[in-house]
């Protein structure tokens, strides 16, 4: 694939731009040449709060003033958006007359559902990409882009730890089916006399609000692991388990973090099997509604590596497939 040349290409960036693996993206297209304008989609200010609270009757004009200083600037090459449903197509219709030369691409890393409903905003862009394999073939308009890994997990880091996890877990609270399944590898391996370690996290706004559902979620830590701490983790552990939400079909970022850092993978996503990189020897899929470990494969010395196939997965390389033309 030709890698499109960056240097000084005039880039907007309409997304989450708090969260962490959009900060990363827009730190290795600067990295790439590029110059990045980023702006906040999810706009849930100090200031709306105020309004919503006190004057409710201003909030739509506060949110226009808020989303027009996005149309400041002009004379983009690209406008890369994420989470672009919370915003209407009349607004990337002006977008557009404002940056006529600019090509519009629209990228998803949720799939979609009613709450995250991306459809009517489709026509918008050159061209639109989800790492979801349904959504991809359920709408032909919009192409399969698997996620990628960051580049602190492909540098190894080194294991001093004699305390070594058989299996280790990291993730976010989603549910309690994925709670479940954490409680079911713990007993399974307490029985086998294997080391499994987890660390769920949740913020804790979502923790105050998940209590108030009636949801006690159970076990989480509210300080979420850097990148750093993870490959520390990674670094001590034999085999990452991913444990993805039930209706998303694509694979996480975990999935590329644990085959990076060259650690062996078990998933709940049977999907991964149609992937180039697959191979039965590092990554082993288990059924979620008949939950077994396969003890051989967990023992297992893999005698291959995937290092080379998984390059093709870094976050620079994916930059490259979101702005090939």
């Amino acid at each position: 694939m030709k890698h499109v040349d960056l240097k000084n290409k005039r880039i907007l960036y309409l997304g989450p731009v708090y969260f962490d693996y959009d900060q990363y993206l827009i730190k290795k297209l600067n990295q790439l040449g590029a110059n990045v304008t980023a702006f906040e989609l999810h706009l849930n200010t100090i200031g709306l709060k105020f309004i919503r609270k006190f004057k409710p009757s201003k909030i739509e004009i506060y949110k226009k003033n808020y989303y027009d200083r996005a149309f400041k600037k002009s004379n983009y090459d690209y406008v890369l958006v994420r989470h672009g449903f919370q915003l209407p197509p009349s607004f990337y219709e002006l977008l557009r007359k404002t940056n006529p030369n600019a090509r519009f691409i629209n990228f998803h890393w949720d799939s979609l559902k009613p709450n995250y409903d991306y459809r009517s905003i489709l026509p918008c862009f050159d061209k639109v990409f989800s790492f979801d394999y349904k959504d991809c073939e359920t709408h032909k308009e919009v192409q399969y882009l698997p996620l990628f890994y960051i580049d602190e997990y492909s540098t190894p880091q080194a294991n001093g730890s004699i305390n070594k996890n058989d299996i280790l877990f990291i993730g976010a609270w989603r549910n309690t089916e994925r709670y479940n399944l954490i409680k079911k590898t713990e007993k399974i391996c307490e029985q086998e006399k294997l080391k499994f370690s987890y660390y769920l996290h949740q913020p804790l706004w979502t923790y105050l609000v998940s209590i108030k559902e009636g949801i006690i979620p159970k076990e989480v830590k509210f300080k979420k692991l850097s990148p750093k701490e993870i490959n520390k983790l990674f670094a001590i552990s034999d085999t990452i388990i991913d444990f993805p939400s039930s209706f998303q079909t694509g694979l996480t970022i975990r999935t590329f973090e644990t085959l990076a850092a060259g650690k062996k993978l078990i998933t709940t996503n049977k999907n991964i099997i149609t992937e180039p990189f697959y191979n039965p020897e590092i990554i082993n899929i288990v059924e979620p509604d008949n939950f077994r470990l396969d003890l051989n494969f967990i023992k297992s010395k893999p005698k291959i590596s995937l290092k080379n196939k998984i390059k093709d997965y870094s976050i620079e390389n994916y930059i490259y497939k979101l702005l090939d033309e």
